[in-house]
């Protein structure tokens, strides 16, 4: 059967910031690249929501250094980080600033026209910078700092005439003598399959949040990367860790959190200023607060706006009339309390890589949100921009030369008829149950079973929603290509529910961002590990693999910071 082929030399799967600095920096070292973006370069990915940017510099503090960069992001992670990839992405950040200042990217300032730096919570000094769009660049979603790190990406990949090929996802990754060789992808616009021999596959696919709801990520986040590299063996890591933010809306100095009796329920844990601690312990108040009872029908606590301290943060005020005005029936920030709930961030695992961003595939390399063992169990923030930037750039370097080394690569077209064979096989045309229905069904159930605090028996009926809604359907209706598609990311979602609930169960214990009702507290002596799964034929195998320690750990004789455990009357 016939079908469009491409060939190059490196192949970045994905549009946002890791596939842009990838497929720049793998084309400046020679090598042909063809991007596919699922969605449209410039309108999808996960760096449009970046805030802030972490990177030791001259534009912070004069006392700060790298390694105390390092031990606030790896301590914050519960040290089940990999030291070595953190300790590159902290001594590289600055130099990925200078890249985007050396394109033309310019900086948030002050009065005087330094570069403006702000402190954020789990960071011991300041380091935090905001990026700045030029005048007139917007997007379809997102934050300013965003806007700008795209706009200059997506200009450094059109001024050198890389391909891009727009509304086209990934279906499977190809293989040939347990190497990557390229993969199938599905053309949405033009509804057919199309094959892409390449010697190097860069996988930048973003996170699979969309397992979750309410959730802040762009709809095109459904784990694609990470199933497709499971499926052709290639070890996932902390795939139990998630990041979630504390309120579905931002909150300026000086406003109240409130439950359903009207109670500021903060202090109860601990908290004094809700802009001062991390993201984490205020879930986990909030999250208590609603476990608790005292929320309203929707899940939610409130929080009244009515009275802030506004202390410069014009853009906030901005973005929380707009997100209001747009929400029919929402309430009136300015006027009366908004009901506000956590909603899911960002997936912290993926698949793993070591510092060349390899995989244990030959052939395939990963970077950005899809890849996983950076930041252990919690993400400070600022580096959502820079692991984009520095493993994005690497991920570029190290890919190019391999392709250049292996001069060409073969592809077995039996395999690739057989994946186009069942992905064809997936949809049915109009007739048959829709994907949609099955993915509401599935983020009501991990909402239920996997939100912020989990226990056994809810991951346990999390797994069983699973397999219920696996076994719902063998085809899937689809009018188009986006239909299609719509179709292909429901087994890729359910995938990674699957194993995202499995090594929740095997993590017994509480460490950074990850909450187990029944195992409350962190546990070194057992779990200073990191879990690692692969695909052993049709089963999943899982395994805990020691962290190792190289640069910095938890002090010896030193209790695990736990957050305090408030109590309503």
């Amino acid at each position: 059967m016939t079908h469009a082929a491409y060939t190059a030399d490196v192949l970045v799967v994905g549009g946002g910031g890791a596939g842009c600095r990838a497929a720049v920096e793998a084309h400046d070292r020679g090598a042909s690249v063809v991007m596919i973006v699922k969605g449209r370069l410039g309108h999808s990915g996960c760096t449009y929501n970046v805030g802030t940017s972490a990177a030791v510099g001259p534009w912070g503090d004069p006392d700060d250094t790298t390694d105390s960069a390092m031990r606030d992001l790896l301590s914050h992670g519960g040290f089940l980080g990999n030291q070595d990839l953190a300790k590159i992405l902290v001594e590289e950040a600055a130099d990925s600033v200078r890249d985007l200042e050396r394109w033309g990217i310019d900086f948030e300032r002050d009065d005087e026209g330094r570069i403006a730096m702000h402190w954020t919570a789990a960071h011991s000094r300041t380091r935090n910078l905001a990026f700045k769009p030029r005048p007139g660049v917007e997007f379809d979603y997102g934050l300013r700092p965003g806007f700008a790190m795209m706009d200059v990406l997506i200009d450094q990949v059109r001024k050198r005439g890389i391909r891009v090929l727009d509304d086209v996802t990934l279906v499977e990754l190809l293989t040939n003598e347990d190497a990557v060789v390229g993969a199938v992808a599905l053309d949405c616009a033009r509804n057919e399959l199309v094959v892409i021999k390449s010697s190097s596959t860069i996988l930048a696919t973003g996170t699979y949040s969309q397992i979750f709801a309410p959730t802040t990520v762009d709809r095109f986040e459904t784990g694609d990367g990470q199933a497709a590299a499971f499926r052709a063996g290639a070890e996932l890591i902390d795939m139990e860790s998630t990041q979630f933010v504390s309120t579905s809306i931002g909150f300026p100095p000086g406003s109240k959190f409130l439950n359903t009796r009207g109670e500021q329920f903060l202090e109860r844990y601990g908290i004094v200023n809700p802009r001062s601690v991390t993201k984490e312990e205020l879930c986990y108040a909030i999250g208590m607060e609603i476990q608790e009872g005292r929320a309203t029908e929707r899940g939610a606590i409130y929080i009244d706006l009515t009275e802030p301290l506004n202390d410069g943060a014009p853009d906030l005020w901005v973005w929380l009339a707009r997100e209001h005005k747009e929400r029919p029936g929402a309430e009136d920030p300015w006027k009366e309390p908004v009901q506000s709930t956590p909603q899911m961030h960002t997936t912290i695992g993926g698949v793993r890589v070591n510092t060349r961003c390899e995989t244990n595939v030959p052939g395939l390399y990963c970077a950005g949100g899809g890849a996983g063992g950076v930041y252990g169990h919690a993400r400070p923030e600022g580096y959502t921009s820079m692991i984009t930037l520095v493993f994005g750039r690497r991920a570029g370097v190290y890919a190019a030369q391999r392709a250049l080394e292996a001069g060409g690569t073969t592809l077995d077209d039996a395999q690739a008829e057989g994946v186009m064979d069942r992905a064809r096989a997936l949809v049915s045309g109009t007739e048959g149950a829709r994907a949609d229905a099955f993915k509401d069904e599935l983020r009501q159930a991990m909402r239920r079973c996997a939100w912020v605090f989990k226990d056994e028996a809810g991951l346990r009926e999390g797994l069983e929603a699973v397999e219920r809604i696996r076994s719902s359907f063998s085809t899937l209706a689809a009018r188009d290509g986006y239909e299609w598609e719509g179709a292909l990311e429901l087994p890729n979602m359910l995938l990674t529910a699957e194993l995202m609930l499995r090594c929740s169960l095997e993590r017994k214990e509480s460490r950074g961002a990850f909450f187990r009702t029944d195992y409350p507290n962190t546990d070194d002596v057992r779990w200073l590990r990191n879990i690692v799964v692969r695909r052993e034929g049709e089963d999943i195998s899982t395994s805990a693999i020691p962290v190792d320690l190289k640069y910095c750990g938890p002090a010896p004789g030193v209790e695990p910071v736990r957050l305090h455990v408030g109590k309503g009357s």
